[in-house]
Formats: C-alpha cells, structure tokens, sequence
C-alpha cells in the first residue's frame, strides 16, 4: 500500500504530541493535585491529553449540566452496556517488559527477541503500546465499546488515485500523462473498530471545497491527532463548514456530535430517517452535545432542505442521493432499517459511500500494520501456534480478520471454547483449515468491489426495486462520471466505474448466497431464515 502512503501521509501519533494545546488555564482541580504531591509545583510538566479533556469536562458541565462519569454511570445503569463485560476482558494492558517499534518492513521487532510471540505476548504487548498513546486518547469511548476502547490510532493521508491522459501532437506521437487527482483536494482518516483481535478499518472523509473550506463524511473519534489535523488542514484550505453523516449506522454517526464541538460554526448533517438500534432513538437525543441543532439531509441534493427551504450549500461542487431499505420489523417495515447515501465529488470525480459497495486486497489497510499484533495473533492457524512477524504472516492475519468481521463465523475455521480457560481460548481457540484462502481469494478478486455480506443477504433481498432505482440514479440517470470509489470500510480509493457500480450491485441482487460467498455465507443465511419464520424480515421480493 506504498501508493496510499505518500510524502504527504502521516501517522500523527508521533507528531502530534509534539504540540501542545494553546489552552494552558490552571483550573482548581489541576491545583488541588499539586498541592497534594507535596507542595511541589508541576506547571511545567508535559501538558497531555487528559488534562485537555478534564478542562474541556468542565465547560461540558457548564453547558449541559452533565460530565462524561455522570453520563458513564447513567449509560451502564440504564442496560445499554451489553459490551462492559467484554471491555473488562479485553482491558489488560499488562507487559512482559517486552515493546515493540516499528521495523522498515510495517512490522514489529520485539526489542529483547526476534523470534515469534505467543497469542498472549502479542496481545499483552500491543495493550502496553496502547497504554501509552496520549494523542490517541478518546474521552467518550464507552458511548460505544469496541476495541480498542480508550486509544483511536489514526492513519492519516491524502490518497492517490491516479487518472491518466492521453496527449497526442500533430506528428501522432502519443504521450501519456499520470495525475493523481486526489491531491490537495481529498483526505482520508482510518481507525480501527472490532472485538477479540478482529478489527477493521472506518474512514473519515475530508474534501476541500473550491471557494475554500471543508466538508466532512462520517467522522471518525476526535482525538488530539485528528483534530490536529484536521486544524492544519484548516489553516490551510479554510474553516471545516459541513460535518455530513450519510448513514444511520452508530459507528459512523455517533462521532459527529464530540467532533463538531471542535468545530461550533460547522454545520452538521444527519440522515432524515435517523435512528439508533436497539431504541428507536434520534442521534441529537442520544448523543446530545452537538454545539448547534444539527439539520436533516435531504434524501438528494435536487431535493430542498427542511430547515433552510433551500438545497445543501454545496450542491454545485457535491451531489448526492439516499439509498432507503425497509423490510424490518425493526422500523414496522415500511420505515427504513439500512441508510447510505452516495456523494459525487465532482472535481475528482470521486464517489464518496458508507457501506454499499467495499474492496479488500491481500495487503492490509495501512491503520491495521501501525501495531499488527492482532493481525499476528489472527494469522495463528491453530492454538498455541506462532508465527514469525513477517509481511506474509500481517497478510494472512488481515484475510481472517476480513472473513470474520464480514462474514462472522466463516466455514473454515473451528471454535472451540472450555469455560476454564475462556480468556485465553477466546484469543487463540481457532483452528483454520486452508479453505480460508480460497474464501478471502473470492473477495479479493472483485477488483470494483462488492456488496458486503449482511447487506447482500439480509437487507437487498427485501428491497429489490428501491435499490435498483437508488443505482440507476447514481449510474446513470444523474451523469456522475465517477472512476473510484471512497468507501467507509477497507480499501479505499478503488477503481470502479458506473457501469463497474452497477454491475457489481446487480450480481448481489441475482445470484444466490451460496454462489456470492460459498459455505461462508451459512450463518447468515440461517439469521436471514429464522428472522423471516419469527417475522423480524419480510420475505426476499423478486
């Protein structure tokens, strides 16, 4: 992935730490502690994450009357922290004495020995690694618990995707030029969501409009490395002005609130038919810190705004269009259960998604190599098994790492849990039969993408017209001359075409599960099955 990780790509994780916020103020608290470590002034120690969010808690408190332990406490009592107990599993930030840095080949190099770790050395390491990342630090972390909980790594970049151009002279002679049409115009922010060493990529979105300023797709957890960032980027190209949310998905909306507060005069843009699972709840009433009333998007950019009576204001720059499924129990059936929408980009002619349409190599997405002990841990074919840290070892990890988080319990793979050695077995208890290639070949070999699995099987199925209205206007009707694709998950820019699109949308629509993902698809099915028998999903329609 050398080409996503140009001169201009950085991991600021390093960098960030080395500038300390502007805001300095000594609050009471701040003093209270000195005077409790005797006496002894620490004004000019290192200035960290903690103390910014502590200073930041109280003007929270004055604005909403609330801090994030009264939240905390509210949200656990109220039955909503199902994953409490998984986090308390997970959060053993122990070591060995044993750390590990980054080697010249993306992997890690353990400092006192070169030879393979045990599942629990790796895991033990890369919770000390974590434990340590002050710019990585998320405050409002438990509103949604999954690994790894308290520190956000992000892997910044402006990608590339390179458009080619044909120069012909009055001689005949043909030159072809290369020009990466994403520079300067488009960045993405990458971190890492997932349970029991299977994490997976979301991407944060930044496009720079032409009169100046920012728009922001799905934010991604605010830490001090994406806010700096994101302010350098302002610094440069102007204020961030729309933060937009195209899902209704809670692991892309629920950052918008926390992230707009960084940014009060930006205006947010949630989906109309927004809602939260399991509790048919608003974001803005669920997450409610948005420093202004957030506006509903309209379901396309021809469409005007509730709220203005006007259409988006950047819909001479980016257009859009909603995608709506229906066909759950979840939402009475009618009311939509599944949201994305589509944004082209039209000075780079780039197609900005959620979760419609998603690409995955043999390489790991750059986020997941910054600390691959999971991917290490992951790539163990059988318990108690190590393998050396090498490239081909990280790439093994990230194929069964992409069949699990996409496919949950694929067939290739063994698991066996005992209750007295639970903690470890669920970290190493899998034994995988090489089947496991021939499945993660099926995906990778889709080189414009595919529909992911629980969409495929689960939602299209029960709305077959609306998404091949939806695709139609986004390939054809609306003349987006699109050539990548942005998604929220995995690769990301890929090539893909509208016809490419379309095509890819419409082999999920009428092949069946068994020929889209192989015995993989099983557990899936069998969801889809038994939800149709008690009556939670309608019956596929043709």
């Amino acid at each position: 992935m050398k080409s996503s990780s140009s001169s201009s790509s950085s991991r600021v994780a390093s960098s960030a730490a080395k500038k300390p916020p502007s805001r300095r103020r000594t609050t009471t608290t701040q003093k209270s502690r000195r005077q409790k470590k005797g006496g002894h002034d620490f004004t000019t120690r290192k200035w960290s994450r903690r103390d910014e969010e502590e200073e930041k808690e109280e003007e929270t408190f004055k604005t909403f009357g609330t801090t994030t332990k009264m939240r905390r406490r509210e949200w656990i009592s109220s039955g909503t922290a199902q994953a409490v107990s998984a986090w308390m599993f997970m959060e053993n930030a122990f070591t060995n004495g044993k750390l590990a840095f980054a080697s010249d080949e993306g992997g890690v190099v353990n400092r006192t020995t070169t030879t393979a770790l045990t599942a629990r050395e790796l895991q033990d390491q890369y919770w000390a690694k974590l434990a340590s990342r002050e710019s990585a630090y998320y405050t409002y972390w438990w509103a949604l618990p999954l690994a790894p909980y308290k520190t956000k790594t992000t892997f910044i970049t402006n990608p590339t995707f390179n458009e080619e151009q044909v120069i012909v002279d009055a001689e005949g002679n043909r030159t072809i030029l290369k020009e990466n049409v994403l520079s300067d115009k488009v960045w993405t922010f990458d971190q890492l969501q997932g349970l029991l060493d299977v994490y997976v990529n979301v991407r944060m979105t930044v496009v720079k409009l032409k009169d100046g300023g920012l728009w922001v797709h799905n934010p991604v957890a605010p830490t001090m490395e994406v806010i700096d960032a994101v302010k350098k980027l302002e610094g440069q190209h102007g204020k961030v002005k729309h933060i937009v949310v195209g899902s209704v998905a809670i692991e892309h909306k629920i950052y918008s609130g926390p992230f707009a507060q960084y940014f009060p005069d930006a205006d947010v843009w949630l989906p109309k038919d927004d809602w939260t699972f399991p509790v048919n709840v608003k974001l803005a009433d669920f997450v409610p810190i948005f420093p202004n009333k957030p506006k509903f998007l309209p379901l396309s950019s021809n469409e005007r705004s509730e709220e203005t009576n006007d259409f988006v204001p950047w819909k001479d720059e980016i257009e859009h269009e909603t995608l709506k499924v229906g066909g759950s129990s979840l939402r009475n059936f009618k009311d939509p259960w599944f949201v994305d929408t589509a944004f082209y980009v039209k000075e780079t002619k780039s197609l900005v998604l959620t979760d419609v349409l998603e690409k995955v190599s043999n390489t790991p997405v750059p986020v997941a190599t910054i600390d691959p002990e999971p991917l290490y841990v992951r790539a163990m074919d059988k318990q108690g098994e190590s393998k050396p840290m090498t490239s081909e070892t990280r790439s093994e990890g990230w194929g069964k790492t992409v069949l699990f988080g996409l496919l949950f319990n694929p067939d290739s793979v063994d698991v066996k849990i005992s209750l007295p050695n639970a903690a470890d077995d669920l970290l190493d208890a899998f034994t995988w039969d090489s089947r496991w290639k021939l499945a993660f070949e099926n995906l990778t070999n889709r080189k414009h993408g595919f529909v992911p699995p629980v969409l495929a099987l689960l939602a299209f199925p029960r709305r077959k017209k609306e998404v091949r209205e939806w695709t139609k206007k986004v390939c054809e009707d609306n003349k987006w001359e699109f050539t990548h694709v942005i998604p929220a998950h995995l690769d990301g820019p890929f090539e893909c075409s509208p016809t490419e699109f379309q095509s890819a949308i419409e082999y999920s629509l009428v092949t069946s599960p068994e020929e889209n993902f192989g015995k993989d698809a099983f557990t899936l099915m069998e969801v889809s099955r038994l939800s149709e028998e008690i009556g939670s999903l309608e019956k596929p329609m043709d």
